[in-house]
């Protein structure tokens, strides 16, 4: 790892030279754009009253149809094109760097990471917020995040997140709130390629074709990576690989039916470093960890439904999803298969300034190991939600209620929980660009099947552990919106009282580690998302968050009443200034910043908080007719970050974006 010696001589230079780059080329605009050029974009961005979103963009996560500046909800959309002028280079990096989650890769494993919103922490925040796929569920049944990896950046039409709501329409887990990602269907063919530091290399394509009656598009995929740290000392590094294929049909026999079917198949092989120490990490984060993982995974999964328009006035909607997973460590011949069945139906109701929907979901989940023991979980919901529209005033009522269903074969044991969710929701609009809303929300999280477990930590063996209950959250939100041009504002603030938070409680050697609940817990904060037209080829974007987590009470451990949840930065800031010196070439640069947290599992404070995050990234944009090129530098000052987290009896360290890489890659349209 390069130290960033030379800070002075280096990097004053690099400002120096961005600063003069923007204020020369601005006092240029006439060279920079020829005259036609430079009134169509005045154009497209001058219109008086018009909310500045070029995609213009449906929040459709309720599952009733939406603007943005009409929403009695927290939410933020980022469009195909934010995606695109970012250069990620995957969903993960995207939404770490774009948006208000938090994402850091799962103690190492880059390819399946932890997510937060809203103050659940990096331990369990991932089960604090439902995540879909073109609606399809991506939460599973045990302890494991999402996996979004499989999910190609450049074939996302749409990333919506909608904070502190969203229990109605998706029930079980969405206390944080809910993402959805949605995907595009090309008509067109798409090839792209990068590489970057430590052998990182990638190759995809994107196709389709569309006609009258029907559709058909895909992509395929490969990524290669050969680590950028040893984990043992044969030489071996933390080397990765993965190929994503999908096929989707869309066939429309009339004008009100749409029938559509898709495969996709995924599969992974890495290799991911264990913990170091904070003494190895401060003196040489590449040091090598005393153990590491070796995961390989497929997932395979067919998706099938249809549209139909009933009348004017209503549509049904009906889809399923057949997923089969494999995840298995290699190095400790552990093998988990998943099975999961889902299906949801609904019916809309849209006429004048009513709309409603009402739906069911069922969600079957089955979780075998090669040991011979076998785990259920099954959800059905039944949901209804309202939206009504009267003037200026928007208000929205819903209700669902679930049914969740366990059954573990080798104790020959199930149970059976009911729990209910509610949202009312409310958005005044003073005029076409502004808007206030509140939003009350109620939302339960049922316990995963690995919280029935608990750790030995004498034998290294678990046993099962049915004493824990489902977590309930009451959410309070405010906010305000103003999207006329050059501004697009968002501000809100947020409480949330939370009862049965659970949590893993990590004990030391010899006392046994267990999942169990925290009595009460309340979390508050504020959000700020700004972006800011200076001038017709100069933006900057803002986003803040401040979020204050508390244990109010724990019968277990009375002492760390009054604690923090441990692993939730206090504040936030992600920052981004966006340029164009000329029609065909873009700048972005960027800072991510998180304030310093305890670290994960540190309920007691056995530690000093750990140090925050740091990174600034560069990435240029070059574009020519159908091609593009494209180059971005990471973390250019070199700042050292990791994921920190307690065991019980040490502190371990997993270094994640500690040195400057470099990509650099193009594509090219057909």
């Amino acid at each position: 790892m390069n130290s960033p010696k030379g800070f002075g001589r280096r990097y004053f230079s690099l400002a120096a030279i961005l600063a003069f780059s923007v204020s020369s080329a601005m006092a240029s605009n006439k060279q920079s754009f020829n005259d036609h050029e430079k009134v169509v974009i005045q154009k497209k961005i001058s219109k008086k009253d018009k909310i500045v979103n070029e995609d213009d963009p449906l929040v459709i996560t309720k599952k009733i149809e939406v603007k943005e500046v009409d929403a009695p909800f927290a939410s933020e959309v980022y469009t195909a094109k934010d995606i695109k002028n970012s250069h990620s280079k995957n969903l993960y990096d995207f939404l770490n760097t774009q948006t208000s989650l938090t994402v850091m890769p799962s103690f190492g494993n880059t390819f399946s990471q932890l997510i937060d919103l809203r103050g659940y922490g990096l331990a369990s925040g991932y089960e604090n917020v439902v995540i879909t796929l073109n609606g399809r569920r991506l939460n599973n049944i045990d302890a494991t995040p999402q996996l979004l990896s499989s999910i190609p950046i450049g074939n996302i039409k749409r990333i919506e997140i909608i904070k502190g709501s969203g229990s109605v329409e998706y029930g079980d887990g969405a206390d944080g709130g809910v993402v959805n990602i949605i995907t595009k269907r090309s008509n067109n063919m798409t090839v792209k390629t990068y590489a970057g530091s430590n052998g990182l290399w990638f190759g995809g394509i994107n196709f389709g074709i569309k006609k009258n009656k029907f559709s058909i598009s895909g992509y395929m995929n490969k990524t290669q990576y050969d680590g950028d740290r040893y984990i043992d000392t044969t030489g071996d590094k933390n080397s990765n690989s993965s190929e994503n294929k999908a096929f989707r049909f869309d066939y429309n026999p009339i004008d009100k039916l749409r029938l559509y079917v898709s495969k996709t198949f995924s599969k992974m092989d890495i290799f991911y470093p264990g913990s170091i120490s904070l003494s190895q990490y401060e003196k040489n984060p590449d040091s090598i960890p005393a153990y590491y993982t070796h995961q390989y995974y497929w997932d395979n999964v067919l998706s099938y439904g249809f549209d139909y328009k009933l009348t004017n006035h209503y549509q049904v909607h009906f889809e399923g999803n057949n997923e089969n997973k494999l995840s298995e460590y290699i190095q400790w011949h552990s093998i988990y298969r998943y099975y999961y069945n889902s299906y949801n139906t609904r019916i809309n109701y849209n006429k004048n300034n009513l709309k409603v929907v009402a739906g069911v979901q069922i969600f079957n989940g089955l979780r075998k190991k090669n040991s011979g023991d076998n785990f259920y979980k099954d959800n059905t919901g039944y949901y209804v939600n309202t939206s009504y529209k009267v003037g200026k005033n928007t208000i929205s009522l819903g209700a669902r209620r679930e049914k969740i269903k366990y059954n573990y074969d080798a104790k020959y044991w199930n149970k059976i929980i009911y729990e209910n969710a509610y949202n009312i929701g409310y958005n005044y609009k003073l005029n076409n660009f502004t808007s206030l809303f509140a939003n009350i929300n109620r939302s339960f999280q049922t316990p995963d099947i690995d919280r029935f477990f608990t750790f030995n930590n004498t034998t290294y063996t678990q046993y099962f552990n049915k004493y824990i209950k489902p977590m309930n959250v009451n959410n309070y939100n405010l906010g305000f919106n103003y999207f006329k041009y050059p501004h697009k504002l968002k501000l809100s603030i947020f409480y949330a009282n939370v009862h049965n938070e659970i949590y893993y409680n990590t004990l030391p050697y010899p006392q046994n580690s267990y999942n169990t609940n925290l009595d009460r817990t309340r979390k508050y904060g504020f959000e700020l998302d700004e972006k800011y037209n200076i001038h017709y080829n100069l933006f900057i974007k803002l986003n803040y968050i401040f979020t204050d987590t508390k244990i109010l009470k724990d019968t277990n451990n009375p002492l760390i009443a009054g604690n923090s949840i441990p692993g939730v930065s206090k504040h936030k800031i992600k920052f981004a200034i966006g340029y164009r010196p000329n029609f065909r070439t873009t700048f972005l640069l960027s800072h991510i910043y998180r304030s310093q947290a305890y670290a994960m599992s540190d309920f007691e404070k056995k530690y000093a908080k750990m140090q925050g995050y740091n990174s600034t990234n560069l990435s240029v944009n070059y574009k020519y007719k159908k091609i593009n090129l494209f180059a971005k530098v990471k973390n250019i000052f070199d700042k050292k970050n990791a994921l920190f987290a307690y065991n019980g009896n040490s502190l371990g360290v997993y270094p994640v974006n500690y040195e400057r890489t470099f990509m650099l890659g193009m594509s090219i349209r057909f």
